[in-house]
């Protein structure tokens, strides 16, 4: 049903033959599981020229699963507060230039993300994502043994901190009224993927902030050493975007980072996450784990 083209072996693949408008609207349930499944092995799914209206967007994340809660710390579309707008400009520096899989700091971390690419700057702005299961399966069986033993706490403090120095005053005060033990979560170094059961690397340098069994050098090591892992470009893919440009990423299996070379110059994305996928898509792919 889809034309893909893969742009790495492993991470990425860009889509067409069907538009966004086409998925939301069909009523078939095997055009939708063909979808998660893209989305599952490719991890990164890239449609080009799609300019979707905001009910086309909050309805494909739909079409995936249970939308996240609303976002407290970014403006939202107006009339769609499933919808939260990351706009960088020359008051809005660029702030996600640090590796992370969003909403990590969650006990059900999200599952997948749907970026709209609205205002695009005339270069720079790529973002990257890099793939923590082929991270995994490259790992020797001792090393992958020793890490399904350990967890890590991730906390949302850690990764949005930077809004109160940055003379963000509503940000800060909104991030003043965040629940903070509520946004904050132990899961494991090794964690499975619940469609395909496939071990990924579960760290990440924005939200991870300790390695629970483990003396605190022995974890800043350690997490210094997986974190670096993500600078492999072997594990990454770059999406040069333009405006029109959708890409949905897996959040379980990703990692990404937004390349802030662009400022000053406008750049403005709309995003909705899905917080978890549809009943129907748990462990439907399932593969025998790797044995840790």
């Amino acid at each position: 049903m889809f034309d893909v083209e893969p742009q790495t072996a492993s991470i990425g693949a860009e889509i067409s033959s069907v538009t966004l408008k086409e998925i939301v609207s069909a009523n078939d349930t095997a055009l939708h599981e063909e979808l998660v499944s893209l989305l599952t092995r490719h991890k990164v799914l890239v449609f080009r020229d799609q300019h979707p209206d905001p009910d086309t967007h909050v309805r494909l994340g739909r079409v995936l699963g249970e939308l996240a809660p609303i976002h407290p710390l970014y403006p939202k579309v107006d009339s769609h507060q499933d919808i939260i707008i990351i706009r960088n400009d020359k008051d809005n520096p660029p702030e996600n230039e640090v590796w992370h899989a969003d909403l990590s700091f969650h006990e059900a971390p999200g599952y997948a993300a749907i970026l709209h690419g609205v205002e695009i700057p005339p270069a720079g702005g790529d973002t990257l994502w890099v793939d923590c299961e082929k991270i995994a399966a490259d790992m020797s069986a001792s090393m992958l043994q020793f890490l399904g033993q350990l967890s890590a706490y991730h906390t949302m403090h850690k990764g949005f901190s930077f809004v109160k120095v940055g003379g963000q005053q509503a940000r800060s005060e909104a991030f003043d009224t965040v629940d903070h033990d509520a946004n904050s979560a132990h899961h494991p170094v090794i964690r499975h993927h619940p469609i395909s059961g496939a071990p990924c690397l579960f760290v990440n340098a924005a939200f991870t902030e300790k390695i629970n069994e483990l003396s605190s050098d022995e974890s800043e090591t350690l997490l210094d050493y997986l974190c670096g892992l993500t600078h492999n470009p072997r594990y990454q893919f770059r999406l040069k975007w333009r405006p029109g440009t959708v890409a949905i990423w897996d959040n379980w299996s990703t990692q990404h980072f937004a390349c802030g070379d662009h400022f000053p110059a406008k750049r403005q994305m709309q995003r909705v996450t899905v917080s978890r996928a549809h009943e129907q898509f748990l462990g439907a792919q399932k593969k025998s784990p790797i044995l840790i």
